[in-house]
């Protein structure tokens, strides 16, 4: 076989304009242009909803990475005895959600 033939899912050599002009989306296993840079029915016609989930995402854990650390900060300050499990899963959380927020629209945006 050249180097330049391709092949078939079943191993025969296809031509060149017997190739599918469409790929599989991984994500949603819609077929899409070949050539498109994203995937419409998950990332929206313009991919900004792609956009603002990933932004939701890294937003979420550096936002329950931040709320932890201040969690931590805010129970050294009012000692063991005050920092029950309730006020630090409050802020941890917070954190979390603000963080996503933030991520989304920042993402969105631009």
């Amino acid at each position: 076989m050249a180097a330049a033939e391709k092949t078939i899912s079943n191993g025969e050599p296809a031509a060149s304009d017997a190739l599918p002009d469409t790929v599989v989306c991984p994500g949603c296993e819609q077929s899409i242009a070949k050539d498109a840079p994203h995937c419409p029915y998950c990332c929206g016609e313009d991919g900004r909803l792609g956009a603002a989930k990933r932004g939701a995402f890294i937003g979420g854990v550096f936002g329950l990475l931040g709320g932890a650390l201040l969690a931590a900060i805010w129970s050294s300050i009012v000692g063991p005895a005050q920092a029950t499990w309730g006020p630090v899963l409050s802020i941890v959380v917070a954190g979390a959600l603000t963080g996503m927020i933030v991520g989304a629209v920042r993402s969105r945006a631009g």
